[in-house]
């Protein structure tokens, strides 16, 4: 079995590149019960303000309705008034105002018809809403939970991933070591790139003949212009 320093890089870098998958897949589960929850917010707003919307019609109707009852006991007392007129003049002007007030009383009739209506249609809105509220909440609860139960079997494979890599660093130097964890630290798997065809697979620029023999011969090299440790793979 090649135990050669290169083979454990490419091992290592492996390794890396399943963490980082892994730990995507951790950070990806909060996101996705977040966005289920801004959606449950999103719903419940719309739902609030549907309900007000409603309850200002409602309003509306209630008012233009009792404007109606005033002006038919308004009618009624003009056509006392009208009976007990004392003279023509007199009995114009409470004809006249008892026409008016009826004009006034059929548009108001249609306005409370039309307002009526509204509300009739704010109510069915809210009843879609409520279903899609319960909707949304229930996808919320599927997803937390899924990501709940997900959470723990990728926290338990990532601190099995942490341990091999850890011992996959052992074959790297301690001064190798310093300058390959702060490349960790900054790019994460992108640490290490692998050579093909003579190309560094991270900045894609063609290495020197000189740096390939070297690689070659087991020694641990950093990329001249990006920085990464070198492997060579499988075309090298």
């Amino acid at each position: 079995m090649d135990s050669s320093p290169q083979t454990h890089l490419k091992a290592l870098h492996q390794l890396h590149l399943q963490l980082h998958e892994l730990k995507q897949q951790l950070e990806r589960g909060p996101k996705l019960v977040k966005a289920r929850q801004n959606a449950v917010l999103q719903k419940q707003t719309e739902l609030d303000a549907q309900r007000e919307k409603q309850k200002q019609l409602r309003m509306a109707a209630d008012k233009k309705s009792l404007n109606l009852k005033t002006n038919e006991a308004k009618i009624v007392e003009l056509g006392v008034k009208l009976n007990q007129a004392a003279s023509n003049r007199e009995f114009d002007i409470f004809r006249s105002q008892i026409q008016a007030d009826k004009m006034a009383n059929s548009v108001l009739e249609d306005e409370i018809l039309d307002a009526l209506e509204q509300v009739d249609a704010s109510q069915t809105a809210i009843k879609t809403l409520e279903q899609e509220l319960a909707t949304c909440k229930s996808e919320e609860s599927r997803v937390a939970n899924e990501v709940a139960q997900k959470q723990a079997g990728l926290k338990s494979s990532i601190a099995s991933l942490e341990g091999k890599i850890a011992v996959e660093e052992k074959i790297l130097p301690g001064d190798v070591l310093i300058v390959y964890r702060r490349l960790v630290g900054a790019h994460g798997a992108g640490a290490l790139a692998e050579v093909n065809n003579k190309v560094c697979s991270s900045c894609y620029v063609q290495l020197p003949p000189q740096t390939l023999v070297v690689l070659k011969s087991g020694q641990l090299l950093f990329c001249k212009t990006c920085g990464r440790l070198l492997y060579p793979g499988d075309d090298d």
